[in-house]
């Protein structure tokens, strides 16, 4: 989610610079002009601070910013999205409760609070903020995307994959809308909604390998074994160090009787578990093995 972030503060930073004016309007009847300015200084200065990602260094200026003029509304706002800039959620939520205290208006203020409620897992607060934020910007299709992700969360999966919908009303093109999206039709066992989800994904961006892997999780639901092993072969392909693809395509492969190569996944799930120290997983493979030889050799006495 920190990815989300940088997306945010690149949109909203020159609304930050926009929203200066309107902020010194309501300053004037409170602080001294030469306060005022002084405030501005440091807030300009964090501001720039942040544009090169220098957030540490922003918060100091917002901090003395807000020293000087504890009503600068988008010092506060400024401050709250440094602070989740360095995973100081909760500090982000006082300053977006402050920023909205002291100034509503001020755009963006609910939706940056949604987002770091998120990341505290408040989905139900998250929701709140979202919701006041779609009130006021209804094409704002970030919103929309994290308030199915919240709802997702919370397993309301209906609400959830009607906001993903929302965001692909605004843009049919959206992978990340599609991919969870399918996530929630399969959580609700509608199999082939997913299945055409996470085809939409794969047609988007065909490097997606998590939609691979679980388009293919799928097919072995519904027992289309080759069809499985065909798309972890593909997730394989994008991340040859996903042991869990390994081991799901040599199950696949037991279900067709192909077990040299069902053997031959098994045994690199188990070196790649070995790697990660991840030894019950190891000694669990070690054995399926032996069971997989053993009914090799059972299959090839009967067929002879």
């Amino acid at each position: 989610m920190q990815r989300i972030f940088i997306i945010v503060f690149m949109i909203v930073i020159s609304a930050f610079l926009n929203s200066c004016s309107a902020a010194t309007e309501t300053s004037d009847a409170k602080t001294s002009q030469g306060n005022q300015n002084g405030a501005h200084v440091y807030f300009q200065s964090g501001v720039a601070k942040g544009s090169i990602n220098d957030y540490v260094g922003a918060i100091a200026d917002f901090n003395k910013a807000i020293s000087i003029d504890g009503n600068l509304a988008q010092a506060y706002w400024a401050r709250g999205l440094a602070r989740a800039k360095v995973s100081d959620f909760k500090g982000a939520v006082e300053d977006f409760s402050q920023t909205i205290q002291i100034n509503p208006n001020i755009k963006n203020a609910y939706y940056m609070r949604g987002l770091s409620r998120k990341e505290m897992n408040d989905f139900e607060g998250a929701i709140e903020d979202l919701n006041k934020e779609i009130s006021f910007n209804p094409k704002n299709s970030y919103a929309y995307l994290n308030r199915g992700l919240c709802y997702k969360e919370i397993s309301n999966f209906l609400a959830a994959i009607e906001d993903f919908n929302h965001v692909l009303s605004f843009d049919n093109k959206n992978a990340e809308a599609y991919y969870y999206k399918a996530g929630c039709e399969w959580q609700m066992n509608n199999y082939d909604a997913a299945i055409k989800d996470y085809t939409n994904v794969i047609a988007l961006n065909p490097e997606y390998a998590n939609a691979y892997f679980n388009r293919a999780s799928i097919k072995w639901n519904l027992n289309d074994y080759a069809g499985a092993v065909q798309d972890y072969s593909n997730a394989i392909a994008l991340n040859s160090k996903d042991s869990d693809a390994y081991f799901l395509r040599g199950i696949s492969y037991i279900f067709i009787k192909d077990y040299k190569h069902a053997i031959m996944d098994f045994e690199q799930a188990k070196n790649l578990s070995l790697t990660k120290e991840d030894y019950d997983k190891y000694e669990g493979v070690m054995e399926l093995i032996k069971l997989v030889q053993n009914e090799e050799k059972m299959d090839s006495i009967s067929t002879n």
